[in-house]
């Protein structure tokens, strides 16, 4: 018999601490084996896996999202490139009917034209627009002064006329204002980069549009490339119309209102009516934004004049809005006037100026896009079909 405190050389094991020790192994075995809880097969782990894949689909999304918001200058600029180079091509594509007349040569031509009308405004108009610039800016100091004396004039003594003398004391830096308002929006670097980026986008796809419509065309599948296709020719169509149908609308009522005025003595119609041109660009609000220097300029001669040119050129622009327009755009996707002034709201809210400015071409898209893939397609309801 072993002395006390000593361990016997044969003793018997604890049978109780062997069950133990071999649970403890198989435990440990069965976890290094058992999948994890992307691999797992039972409910938690399908959870967790979709969870996953909805996280990495939002990161993604939010991802794009900023992305798209920190070049929606570019994307709107490029928009409006497209916009130039539709109009190239169409103008093109009318001088290839002549015989032997190429696409290149065709917008080559196009080119030259509008280059030729370029100089002929920087050489001929644009010192004249100048020089009434100033004039203006002269018209509207004593168009104001004006108004403070008839306001004096015809006061019944209730109104503070007196301080008008405080407006007229701030009046001689209207003309600096003007000018340095002119000068930047002329000369700003962003207005030059921004027109580069048109003319480069607008001019490489109207030379060959063919290459970059077959390279949106790839990004679609094979089964819609066909269809995708139908889509894009009806976009450009309703692009073509809706651009020439703008320009259409600039001349018209540069026209009429330059008859308009001269017919009234309004001093500086010239310049007065290339602006309402202009500002014709942007539907609606642009007509309303000419009429101001209009008026500032006319009620200088009198307040009748001034009345009277306002009369007028509501008439000459709601005829122009209301019945030459609809005309001209006969052959488009009719916006109507209410969707065309949320459009603006919107497209000024989210994308700023150059948002709101091509509101209406951007409304067009997105409508004939609609009409097309969603209503016609998924709906099947060709009742809009032209």
């Amino acid at each position: 018999m072993p002395g006390e405190g000593q361990t016997p050389f044969l003793a018997e094991p604890n049978i109780g601490s062997v069950n133990e020790m071999d649970a403890k192994r198989e435990h440990e075995g069965d976890a290094a084996e058992r999948p994890g809880l992307y691999d797992s097969k039972e409910g938690s782990g399908q959870v967790f896996r979709k969870c996953l894949v909805q996280a990495i689909t939002i990161l993604a999304v939010v991802g794009l999202a900023l992305l798209a918001k920190a070049a929606v200058y570019i994307l709107l600029l490029v928009f409006a490139g497209i916009l130039l180079a539709v109009l190239l091509v169409f103008f093109a594509r009318q001088l290839t009917r002549l015989p032997a007349m190429p696409h290149w040569l065709a917008v080559t031509i196009v080119l030259m034209l509008l280059m030729g009308m370029l100089v002929f405004v920087v050489h001929l108009v644009i010192p004249l627009v100048v020089e009434e610039s100033g004039q203006l800016a002269e018209q509207l100091e004593k168009s104001i002064q004006q108004l403070a004396e008839w306001v004096r004039e015809h006061a019944d003594g209730n109104l503070p006329v007196n301080d008008f003398s405080v407006v007229e004391e701030q009046l001689p830096a209207l003309g600096e204002l003007w000018t340095g308002v002119t000068g930047i929006f002329v000369t700003t670097r962003d207005a030059l980069t921004g027109m580069a980026i048109i003319l480069v986008v607008g001019v490489f796809i109207a030379y060959n549009p063919t290459m970059h419509v077959q390279g949106v065309l790839h990004l679609v599948p094979l089964p819609h490339r066909a269809r995708a296709a139908e889509v894009m020719a009806a976009v450009g169509l309703t692009l073509r119309w809706w651009l020439l149908g703008q320009l259409i609308s600039m001349v018209i009522l540069s026209i009429s209102t330059w008859i308009l005025l001269a017919l009234l003595g309004v001093p500086q119609a010239l310049i007065l009516s290339l602006i309402t041109g202009m500002m014709t660009f942007v539907p609606y609000l642009g007509p309303l934004i000419a009429l101001v220097p209009i008026l500032l300029v006319a009620f200088l001669e009198s307040p009748q004049l001034a009345l009277y040119v306002f009369l007028l050129y509501m008439v000459v622009q709601n005829v122009e809005a209301n019945v030459i327009m609809p005309i001209v755009f006969h052959r488009t996707a009719h916006i109507p006037p209410a969707l065309g002034v949320v459009s603006q709201i919107l497209f000024g809210s989210l994308l700023g100026f150059l948002g709101f400015v091509l509101a209406f071409p951007l409304m067009a898209v997105i409508l004939q896009s609609v009409k097309m893939i969603y209503v016609q397609d998924i709906l099947g309801d060709q009742s809009l079909e032209r």
